[in-house]
């Protein structure tokens, strides 16, 4: 069977079987069967259980070799000196892909390590793949499907994921910020992060890669898997172990060797692979990468409320390699128009004057339309004010911001500030392509890694 049959059994599978499921069901049951339920799955469930006849309302069978339709992955939840049996009988009853979520193997004890091999010689008799141990297996809100006893919201997001801790899946939103697919590898024993990003980089659904790795098995086909996805979309890495202490609680939490930070660094540059360091930075990466249109470019447009908001960006835009575009004078025509005559306008553009005789929305949108309009900007990065709601209705600018960056094919991001930011942030970021940030920095940081990654990519071509 080759490697993308697999993908396919375990991301969209048509027939699930669970082996070992809570017997309760409901509220705190914390029961993968609830979680299919409720995100739709139209594929057939079947259950295993020794010592009960029915679950959640479905039918249970006492062995793997007692279930009566094909399956194509099986769930297996049980005590691990179960495993390797559980396994032997999978491969006779023809199923070729299982998760295994349990801990307690090569990362416990040598026993643990003993269980984890002979699991292996088992599923190579068969051609079985493995995923995990130790893992809450896949989830794909696009095919509704999720093997995790966790509840999640399924949102159909252009995100995939492949982590190597649950606490991605469960904390999908504060760590990377969206999931629509989603793999998480485990002890890593058998299918691995080159596996995962294989499968995931075939999805056409998909605009962006996260990984979260320990360890990096496989170097030479992990470079050679990255750089092919990497053409297609962006692969935005965590590698944690980093420093000693770090590597030692891999070792203990997955069984991962982490391998020197500069061997790490050399891989992920070969590949094309975008590496963070810290969490924030992965979440506002792969946002920027989801939501908005690729920066061609390095030059910078800034629209401000704020002459000392604008010197902020000019500040941060030469570490990241961005400069501020040298805007044409028709581009500053407008504005300069609605401003004082005293004012001379350059790039930042401070609109705030022009605000003041005209108001917001005027002022937002000609200086907002004429900078993403000049041939010399890459991407637009604007200061928004977030002001109470009887304030904002007459000096909030998120409806132009929105229309505007709809308009044109260039990314636009947003700082918003103010007393009430979290209502405009909100609004921003359910309509329209802008992408708010959490900082001015942030924002600059963004679109400076989108310019390195097209760069990279048209150097390839």
């Amino acid at each position: 069977m080759e490697l993308a049959d697999y993908g396919s059994l375990f991301l969209t599978p048509k027939s699930v079987a669970f082996v070992g499921v809570p017997r309760k069901s409901g509220p705190g049951a914390l029961n993968p069967v609830d979680n299919l339920r409720r995100w739709g799955y139209e594929g057939r469930i079947q259950l295993v259980h020794p010592h009960v006849h029915e679950i959640a309302g479905l039918p249970v069978v006492p062995k793997v070799s007692a279930l009566s339709d094909p399956v194509d992955l099986a769930v297996i939840s049980t005590p691990r000196e179960t495993i390797p049996g559980i396994i032997r009988e999978c491969g006779r009853k023809g199923i070729r892909a299982v998760i295994v979520t349990i801990q307690g193997f090569a990362e416990a004890d040598s026993r643990g390590k003993e269980l984890q091999d002979r699991m292996l010689d088992e599923a190579s008799k068969f051609g079985i793949r493995i995923l995990g141990p130790n893992t809450l297996g896949i989830t794909n809100a696009f095919h509704r499907i999720d093997t995790s006893f966790m509840p999640s919201v399924r949102e159909e997001v252009p995100i995939g994921l492949i982590c190597q801790s649950g606490v991605f899946f469960v904390g999908v939103t504060q760590l990377i910020g969206g999931m629509g697919i989603g793999v998480d590898i485990g002890n890593d024993c058998d299918v691995g992060i080159a596996d995962a990003l294989e499968w995931l980089g075939q999805d056409q659904r998909l605009g962006v890669i996260a990984v979260h790795a320990e360890e990096i098995r496989e170097g030479k086909r992990f470079i050679e898997v990255a750089e092919k996805v990497s053409r297609r979309i962006p692969v935005v890495a965590l590698k944690t172990g980093r420093s000693d202490a770090g590597a030692r609680a891999a070792a203990s939490h997955t069984g991962s060797m982490a391998a020197e930070d500069r061997i790490v660094d050399a891989v992920f540059k070969k590949a094309g692979v975008i590496r963070v360091n810290e969490t924030q930075d992965q979440v506002d990466l792969v946002r920027g990468f989801a939501r908005l249109p690729p920066m061609r470019g390095p030059r910078v447009g800034v629209v401000t409320l704020s002459g000392a908001g604008g010197i902020i960006f000019l500040d941060s835009m030469e570490k990241y390699g961005l400069k501020p575009s040298k805007l044409h004078q028709q581009s500053l025509n407008g504005i300069q128009s609605l401003s004082p005559d005293w004012m001379r306008l350059g790039n930042p553009i401070d609109i705030w004057p022009a605000v003041m005789k005209h108001g917001m929305r005027k002022a937002f949108s000609t200086a907002l339309k004429d900078t993403l309009s000049d041939p010399n900007v890459d991407g637009v990065i604007c200061i928004n004010l977030a002001m109470p709601e009887a304030e904002q209705k007459h000096l909030g600018a998120e409806k132009v911001i929105q229309e505007l960056s709809d308009r044109f094919d260039k990314p636009v991001v947003v700082w918003v500030y103010g007393s009430h930011p979290e209502e405009v942030v909100k609004q921003l970021d359910t309509r329209g392509r802008a992408l708010t940030v959490p900082s001015m920095e942030a924002g600059v940081r963004i679109l400076g890694t989108m310019a390195r990654y097209e760069k990279w990519k048209t150097s390839l071509v």
